[in-house]
């Protein structure tokens, strides 16, 4: 049968038989309760003491069995009530009267972290458990982050359909001239049928090239214009702002693939042009 206890402080609890002679802490004032060991001649439970000085059993009262088997299961997971202030950013123990968490730096009045103390924090909850299943949510967060982040733009998968295009274009144009025989008579595609396969499989690929390179700078202005509207009128206006842009937030606008990208496609665009375009 269950153990009827009452705590100084006023507190019933209703406990299994199993737990006679065991101590515990009282899940109200947290002082130190003794279960009693239920007597064997009288069938009646003696007082429980709590602390040093027990107390006498108080009238029976209607107990909240429900709610002290919870404590209960609780304590036994190491789930107890911590005492004292703790941050409410990275749960780390503050003491009384403090103004600012000195592990993340946040400022309890304005709600602000200080710049010069931005840290990452693992956000602790006093249980080994729970800092483990917080860890793991963390990852399984940062991993979905990466995955989503790891696809090919949709720009670049344009541009280079683009690219192929205008390739596929010019070569064409000059097969067919060179099967039928026949001359245009719009001037510039005369002057790309009449022009060696070579030159035009050049100028194609230069084209190409450029048409990349093309998308490549729209996108690092974009890019520009969601950091701020100041950033993206400056890449705009200023041609030569844009460079200084690129290698400034190559890492922390993650522009390492872009740049590249546009720098080798405008060299490749620059060398295929000025070497075709004056031979048709």
């Amino acid at each position: 049968m269950p153990i009827r206890v009452s705590c100084q402080c006023g507190q019933n609890l209703s406990v299994p038989d199993s737990m006679a002679g065991k101590s515990g802490k009282c899940p109200k004032c947290q002082q130190p309760l003794t279960i009693p060991k239920p007597a064997a001649s009288t069938g009646k439970t003696p007082p429980a003491t709590a602390g040093t000085a027990p107390k006498p059993a108080q009238p029976a009262q209607p107990a909240p069995a429900a709610n002290s088997t919870l404590d209960g299961l609780f304590e036994a997971a190491g789930l107890t009530q911590r005492k004292g202030n703790f941050c409410p950013s990275c749960d780390a123990p503050v003491q009384v009267g403090a103004v600012m968490c000195v592990q993340c730096g946040l400022q309890f009045a304005e709600g602000t972290v200080l710049e010069s103390h931005k840290v990452e924090t693992k956000r602790q909850f006093g249980n080994k458990r729970l800092n483990e299943a917080a860890d793991m949510m963390a990852r399984e967060a940062d991993t979905e982050k990466r995955l989503l982040g790891a696809g090919t733009p949709w720009w670049f998968m344009f541009a280079g359909l683009a690219g192929i295009v205008v390739f596929i274009g010019g070569a064409v144009i000059k097969m067919d001239a060179s099967t039928s025989g026949q001359i245009s008579s719009n001037a510039m595609m005369a002057r790309i049928q009449k022009a060696a396969m070579l030159t035009v499989l050049i100028a194609s690929a230069g084209s190409a090239a450029g048409l990349v390179a093309s998308f490549s700078y729209i996108a690092i202005v974009v890019n520009s214009f969601y950091e701020s509207l100041k950033q993206g009128l400056l890449c705009l206006l200023a041609p030569l702002y844009i460079v200084f842009y690129m290698f400034s937030r190559i890492l922390s606008r993650r522009l390492l693939s872009t740049v590249i990208l546009f720098w080798i496609t405008l060299t490749l665009a620059i060398v295929c042009l000025v070497y075709a375009l004056p031979k048709i």
